[in-house]
């Protein structure tokens, strides 16, 4: 503690030492728009662009944010607009929709399971597979999994 103190009392004479913290808003390109840089990453993970822009916008143009909430939100992804094939994809549209995920039961990844949620094709009801034990899964945890499976829409 007495470093932490030591460099605590090197800043007391600093002539902006009891000035209120200023924070600046993050500066975005293009009048407020999402770097491009930014949206060519998330389009590289497999997204569209306007999907990459829908979560750039949700997460403040925050690129590590809005890589994690394109995963974490796939239900509001599939109302984005299919890319037709002559848009860079070479075989079917670029829209999927989430068919499973696997997610860990326990207090950590040494102690406790792995078990997958699997949605129905036919009805889109989630199913629960708990080793020997298969339950209609209400609300699969999207936003907790380890592993998301997709398919070509």
């Amino acid at each position: 503690s007495s470093g932490i103190n030591a460099e605590y009392g090197a800043h007391m004479e600093d002539a902006d030492f009891a000035s209120p913290l200023v924070i600046q808003p993050p500066s975005t390109s293009g009048g407020g728009g999402a770097d491009p840089e930014s949206i060519a990453m998330i389009c590289a993970m497999g997204f569209t662009e306007s999907q990459a822009r829908v979560a750039l916008k949700k997460c403040d143009n925050n690129l590590e944010r809005a890589a994690d909430w394109v995963f974490t939100h796939p239900d509001e992804l599939e109302e984005e607009e299919p890319v037709s094939a002559g848009e860079g994809v070479r075989d079917g549209t670029g829209r999927y929709r989430l068919r499973a995920l696997i997610s860990h039961i326990g207090s950590s990844t040494s102690c406790g399971h792995y078990v997958c949620h699997i949605r129905s094709p036919a009805s889109g009801q989630w199913t629960l597979y708990n080793d020997e034990k298969v339950a209609v899964s209400v609300k699969p945890p999207k936003g907790l999994a380890y592993l998301y499976l997709f398919e070509r829409m």
